[in-house]
């Protein structure tokens, strides 16, 4: 009998220390598998964070190849106008030469003719006379070509400054002045009484004044034949522009 309880007692004391045991290695069992969760899930949210960062990669070299692509086009337009212009100065500077040649000879005409009108009226004189009238229609014609090139000269200046951004100012003729005749504060733009005629160009600056007083400055944004658009630029006013203001160059 006294075995069977020392038995008993023996197998009792076996299952608690087996329950005691079990206890701790399911706590880490139950740890681990945490553990092993979180894990996934860091790996799978930085997974997608390099796939999205890939994605963002690719998109953004293939930006790059398009904006250099236009980049190099912009510089090749770019060394064409300059070629361009090149040769326009040339052509320009061709046509000065021939203008002045052709003005002289003009001139020489003019004061052989009227040495000649001062003589009876023999056969020479109506060769001269014919010539000096050939000369001038080919120096008006060498004027004529002249502006226009001119033209073409400044249009070409106006396309490179846009290409490459530039915002020099352009030179005026000297001693350029001029009235304000209406002012918009709202757009800080005035209109001008000079123009075309008077030698204003667009990106010209000019100084404006009243009584001797610095008020402000302006740019010239648009010319037309007497008149031209200017903008006032802000960092220059010194008062508010109004009609009658002198500007100067």
């Amino acid at each position: 009998m006294l075995l069977r309880i020392c038995l008993i007692i023996t197998i009792i004391a076996g299952l608690g220390a087996a329950y005691l045991g079990f206890v701790p290695v399911k706590e880490i069992i139950t740890t681990t598998r945490e553990a092993r969760d979180q894990f996934h899930q860091k790996l799978d949210a930085e997974t997608a964070l390099y796939q999205k960062t890939d994605k963002e990669l690719k998109t953004t070299k293939t930006q790059l190849a398009t904006t250099t692509a236009k980049l190099n086009d912009t510089q090749s337009q770019l060394e064409a106008a300059n070629t361009k212009n090149t040769e326009l100065d040339k052509q320009n500077t061709d046509l000065t030469d021939k203008l002045t040649k052709m003005t002289a000879r003009a001139d020489t005409a003019e004061q052989t003719l009227e040495k000649w009108r001062q003589l009876p009226a023999p056969e020479e004189i109506k060769i001269i006379i014919s010539n000096l009238a050939k000369t001038t229609k080919e120096r008006d014609v060498f004027i004529a070509e002249n502006k226009l090139l001119l033209a073409r000269n400044d249009d070409l200046q106006k396309q490179i400054n846009n290409l490459v951004g530039t915002d020099v100012a352009v030179a005026l003729p000297t001693g350029l002045k001029g009235r304000v005749l209406a002012v918009d504060p709202k757009f800080d733009f005035v209109v001008l009484d000079i123009g075309d005629d008077q030698g204003a160009k667009e990106r010209g600056e000019m100084m404006v004044n009243r009584q001797g007083k610095f008020i402000g400055k302006v740019r010239i944004s648009s010319v037309q034949k007497d008149r031209c658009v200017a903008t006032i630029m802000p960092g220059w006013k010194r008062g508010e522009i109004m009609e009658g203001d002198q500007v100067i160059y």
